[in-house]
């Protein structure tokens, strides 16, 4: 039997949702470790062993797949992140552990995934829309780690929504300087702290 047959028989042994997972998480791991421009069909049916048809089953298009990867790995990073807020007792350590936490060697990743999506949804739509979605994502979760604050006192602000808003700027800013410049993580974070300092108020300084 040549390996091309044997391909197809296990496709046909894997449930729909099994294979479907199996073929997101290889382009998740491709776009990770060499940016989302490398996840085509192709490259993922080969990785796999299986036929391009098979891959265009469960993805119509290689934008379609990049779209899927990208919101699967930047999701991961956002529940990863409100993971270490949770821990946190204050709106203050709060803001603490998130800025350590983004703007950490271990979140380098994800920074490049983004700028890979920036650049890559000026012609596709569809990543587009999964990059402006969770934007928002971050923006509510960012607003209400500041609201919660202002609310408490800890924190200085009149508009909620603009602070929170200001605050991804710069994380999305130094994210991108560790990426493209290879900026040292203190350097970086001690940026991030004097910006909080002055967008929350001295207290937020961490």
């Amino acid at each position: 039997m040549t390996i091309g047959a044997e391909a197809v028989r296990d496709a046909k042994r894997k449930l729909p949702a099994e294979r479907h997972g199996e073929l997101l998480a290889r382009a998740v791991t491709i776009s990770q470790a060499e940016g989302l421009s490398e996840v085509t069909l192709r490259r993922v049916a080969t990785d796999l062993g299986v036929t391009p048809g098979l891959v265009s089953h469960y993805f119509s298009s290689a934008e379609q797949m990049i779209a899927a990867a990208f919101r699967t790995a930047a999701a991961a990073d956002l529940n990863e992140a409100r993971s270490r807020v949770d821990a946190a007792t204050t709106p203050t350590a709060k803001i603490s552990a998130l800025m350590d936490y983004v703007l950490d060697d271990v979140s380098q990743d994800a920074s490049a995934l983004w700028l890979d999506a920036w650049s890559l949804g000026r012609r596709n739509p569809t990543l587009a829309a999964e990059a402006a979605a969770l934007t928002d994502d971050w923006l509510e979760f960012i607003g209400a780690i500041v609201r919660t604050g202002a609310t408490t006192g800890e924190f200085v602000v009149t508009d909620v929504d603009a602070a929170a808003r200001r605050l991804l700027i710069v994380i999305d800013g130094l994210g991108t300087q560790k990426v493209i410049r290879d900026a040292a993580t203190d350097d970086v974070k001690h940026i991030a702290r004097a910006y909080v300092a002055t967008e929350l108020g001295a207290s937020a300084a961490g």
